[in-house]
């Protein structure tokens, strides 16, 4: 069985999405985030600051790479893990991509009911302007990345991952059907 691959804008609800369905799959759960975070001992801010965001990119895909060979997992990357072309070769060997797209202000509201600091978004007197700016800039990534592209506005958690197993369960039987 491959992987489910989340990837997707900060405040999309990667983690929380991907807890869900591996709760319900009876699969694991990894988040490259937290893996990053335990491995070093330091947050993923403090990764940044300290040693910059090259550093950390390049941490980020050993940690794809070496998760990217397990089974019956569900894996939520960082949000810009799409920057290296090298994780989605990693994840797509093993995964079926699911990119979690929502509405600038739904990121912005799900960010600000979040205590988690992203480095990236830091520091902005308009948040929406900076995830507008940010989206933009990851946008090709993504889209090209992705398997499935998930719309997220205005839809519970259990409807979003409903969604994502009916998309993975066509998916599979597509490749299974065409021999990949």
């Amino acid at each position: 069985m491959k992987n489910i691959i989340l990837i997707g804008m900060s405040g999309v609800g990667k983690s929380n999405k991907g807890k869900y369905l591996a709760k319900k799959l009876g699969w694991k759960f990894i988040d490259t985030d937290e893996i990053i975070e335990d491995k070093y001992k330091m947050s993923i801010d403090n990764i940044f600051s300290k040693f910059g965001e090259d550093y950390f990119r390049t941490i980020e895909s050993n940690v794809i790479k070496e998760i990217s060979i397990l089974d019956k997992t569900v894996i939520s990357t960082g949000g810009g893990a799409v920057t290296r072309a090298i994780n989605i070769e990693y994840l797509k060997q093993n995964g079926y991509i699911f990119l979690l797209l929502g509405k600038i202000q739904t990121l912005a509201d799900n960010l600000n009911k979040s205590n988690v600091v992203r480095p990236l978004l830091k520091g902005s007197s308009d948040l929406n302007v900076k995830l507008e700016k940010l989206y933009k800039s990851r946008e090709e990534q993504y889209l090209i990345s992705s398997d499935v592209i998930i719309h997220i506005d205005e839809k519970s958690m259990e409807e979003v991952c409903k969604e994502i197993l009916m998309e993975y369960d066509r998916i599979s039987k597509l490749f299974s059907s065409c021999g990949k």
